[in-house]
């Protein structure tokens, strides 16, 4: 029985092209399978910001790597490439197919294949128990996957520190987050469920639910009322083959709870389903500290200034 995920990894491709592709040489090497806790907290782990690509880390399966995936909150699962699952000896026969599509709504069949590990940052770092990952030919042939943090570190709570670019995991049971502990000029808002998923929805003050989405290079990002005229319009390819294409307009200021969001970058989205979510993506996100509460269904948004950086 097929089943059918959102990837929206396609609006992190920028409509820039050229950039340098990222090269791993003998570092792909199979090492002894490591047993550890799965209530074990991973430790926090630096990742880089490569415009085009997005949030990257270095990430092993099944104790082989290093790869790159971007680190994606609205991807709705964790994505390896075919290159990914040659080398990590995934058996693809075993698993079940599952159809992925992206913002166009248009669908591809992929392999839903069972992993023994997953670590970030190195190699002895490992993330909670994961029994899938999903092997896709949608990638970029720069990224080797796309990690999805609601799915790796569960059931886990994770923090997102954009500036500081730096994720980290906490237990949400012994240091949950709370609806009245707002952080000064932060907020906490609901973590909104949409349809089976567990990707992150905030409710706007405008009444939109938008998605909060780090594999997104764009600001705001709304589907664009005048999509027809946007054809000739340069475009970037969604991860079930659709097209994608956007256009920035005048800045918005939106608030999210008690905080607002002043002079966000704003995108008109063409070629999108009728049902595409709004998005908060990387432009819009970029000052924040985001910590996630699957425990709670609470979501925390600071402020995150490093000295010299704002």
């Amino acid at each position: 029985m097929n089943s059918k995920v959102k990837l929206l990894f396609a609006v992190v491709l920028s409509l820039t092209a050229g950039l340098r592709a990222v090269s791993f040489g003998t570092a792909l090497s199979a090492a002894p399978q490591r047993t550890r806790a799965t209530t074990t907290i991973p430790r926090p782990v630096r990742f880089r910001e490569t415009p085009g690509r997005g949030l990257l880390a270095s990430v092993w399966i099944n104790s082989t790597g290093p790869f790159t995936f971007a680190i994606d909150t609205g991807a709705g699962a964790t994505l390896v490439s075919n290159r990914v699952a040659a080398v990590a000896h995934l058996d693809q026969r075993s698993g079940r197919v599952r159809s992925i599509s992206g913002l166009s709504g248009i669908a591809t069949n992929a392999a839903e294949v069972r992993i023994d590990s997953l670590a970030l940052g190195d190699r002895d770092n490992f993330l909670p128990d994961k029994a899938d990952v999903t092997v896709t030919t949608g990638l970029p042939p720069d990224i080797d996957g796309v990690l999805d943090p609601t799915e790796a570190f569960a059931p886990l709570g994770f923090v997102i520190d954009i500036p500081r670019r730096e994720i980290s995991a906490f237990d949400p049971q012994a240091s949950p987050i709370r609806a009245g502990n707002a952080p000064p000029d932060g907020a906490v808002v609901a973590w909104l469920k949409e349809r089976d998923t567990h990707r992150p929805f905030v409710q706007l003050d405008n009444g939109d639910r938008a998605l909060i989405d780090t594999g997104s290079s764009l600001g705001l990002a709304v589907r664009d009322p005048a999509s027809s005229s946007s054809r000739n319009s340069p475009y970037v390819q969604d991860i079930g083959g659709g097209r994608i294409s956007t256009r920035r307009v005048r800045p918005t200021t939106v608030s999210i709870g008690t905080l607002a969001l002043r002079n966000v970058p704003t995108d008109l989205v063409s070629g999108a389903e009728a049902d595409a979510p709004v998005l908060l993506g990387l432009s819009a996100l970029r000052p924040f500290r985001i910590s996630f509460d699957p425990r709670s269904r609470l979501i925390e948004i600071v402020p995150s200034n490093p000295p010299g950086r704002y």
